[in-house]
């Protein structure tokens, strides 16, 4: 595929604003007012939207688009790392962490622009085992929410309250090793995390000084804390003022191991993947995205 090709844009009609049969037709018309060429390709699956982004790989595409939000990106990020195929997106899910971190526009057309006139910047992922991840994996309240309500508690802002509500009740922390590039560390954790992007979940803001091109993911712990004390650290949370409180600790590193006596769930963005042990590292540059020029 040369790059004077139509750009590949994977659209699933069966979602959110894509869904009425006039957003093809919308998209098209937006596009040739930038001047883009784009060739919509629709999908209707999960396994269709692997096996297209696979196809268009193997046939050596050096672009591909999708539209959709943080779940339809994560996705497309499983085919594409460690290819030469770079990534665009447009926004159109609830909170797009992921394309927030990489400051690109949540409007149609400033996005289209920036698939036209924007540059290829490679940055890393997060992985556990062959699972990539794009925003944060951990263990303790936020996977605890996701295995008791199911995949999409975390950008479900009503079920994500619910969950963390239920588990409140019971709430306890528990003890975990965490061994970070060969240091090892035992923690009493409410919640850790370990992030490549500084935005989770339901646009919570983990981690404000991650840097998702230094080659490093952000651990953040919750650690010894009492039930009463949780409110007042997720209110923090939402304000980025929770690193300079006393119970909360970061680190950086490439590898963390994460182990306990008793198994904790283990998720991966907004995924169960089992739970611990288990290790985590971080791709360097693993994934190639379209960005604007002025980033």
């Amino acid at each position: 595929m040369t790059s004077q090709s139509p750009l590949p844009v994977l659209m699933n009609t069966r979602a959110g604003a894509m869904h009425a049969a006039s957003g093809k037709e919308q998209l098209e018309r937006m596009a040739r007012d930038v001047g883009l060429a784009i060739q919509i390709i629709h999908t209707n699956s999960k396994e269709d939207l692997k096996q297209t982004l696979k196809r268009l790989v193997a046939e050596g595409a050096e672009k591909v688009a999708v539209a959709g939000g943080d779940g339809t990106v994560e996705l497309a990020v499983q085919e594409l790392a460690h290819t030469d195929t770079a990534l665009g997106i447009l926004s159109q899910g609830t909170f797009n962490n992921f394309a927030t971190t990489l400051r690109l526009h949540h409007n149609l057309p400033a996005a289209l622009k920036t698939l036209k006139d924007g540059v290829v910047r490679a940055v890393d992922l997060g992985k556990i085992g062959d699972r990539y991840f794009t925003e944060s994996a951990g263990v303790g309240l936020f996977a605890d929410a996701l295995a008791l309500y199911g995949q999409g508690t975390n950008k479900n802002f009503l079920r994500g309250a619910y969950a963390f509500a239920r588990l409140a009740v019971a709430f306890r922390p528990r003890e975990i090793t965490l061994t970070l590039d060969g240091k090892v560390h035992r923690e009493s954790v409410a919640l850790c995390e370990v992030a490549n992007t500084y935005r989770i979940a339901q646009a919570a803001p983990i981690a404000p000084e991650a840097d998702i091109a230094d080659g490093l993911l952000d651990v953040v712990l919750f650690t010894d804390l009492k039930r009463s004390e949780l409110p007042a650290y997720l209110r923090a949370l939402r304000a980025q003022m929770h690193l300079g409180l006393p119970k909360t600790k970061t680190f950086r590193a490439r590898e963390i191991t994460l182990e306990s006596a008793r198994r904790r769930n283990v998720h991966a963005d907004d995924e169960i993947l089992g739970t611990t042990p288990v290790t985590i590292t971080v791709q360097p540059g693993a994934l190639k995205v379209l960005v604007d020029d002025t980033l």
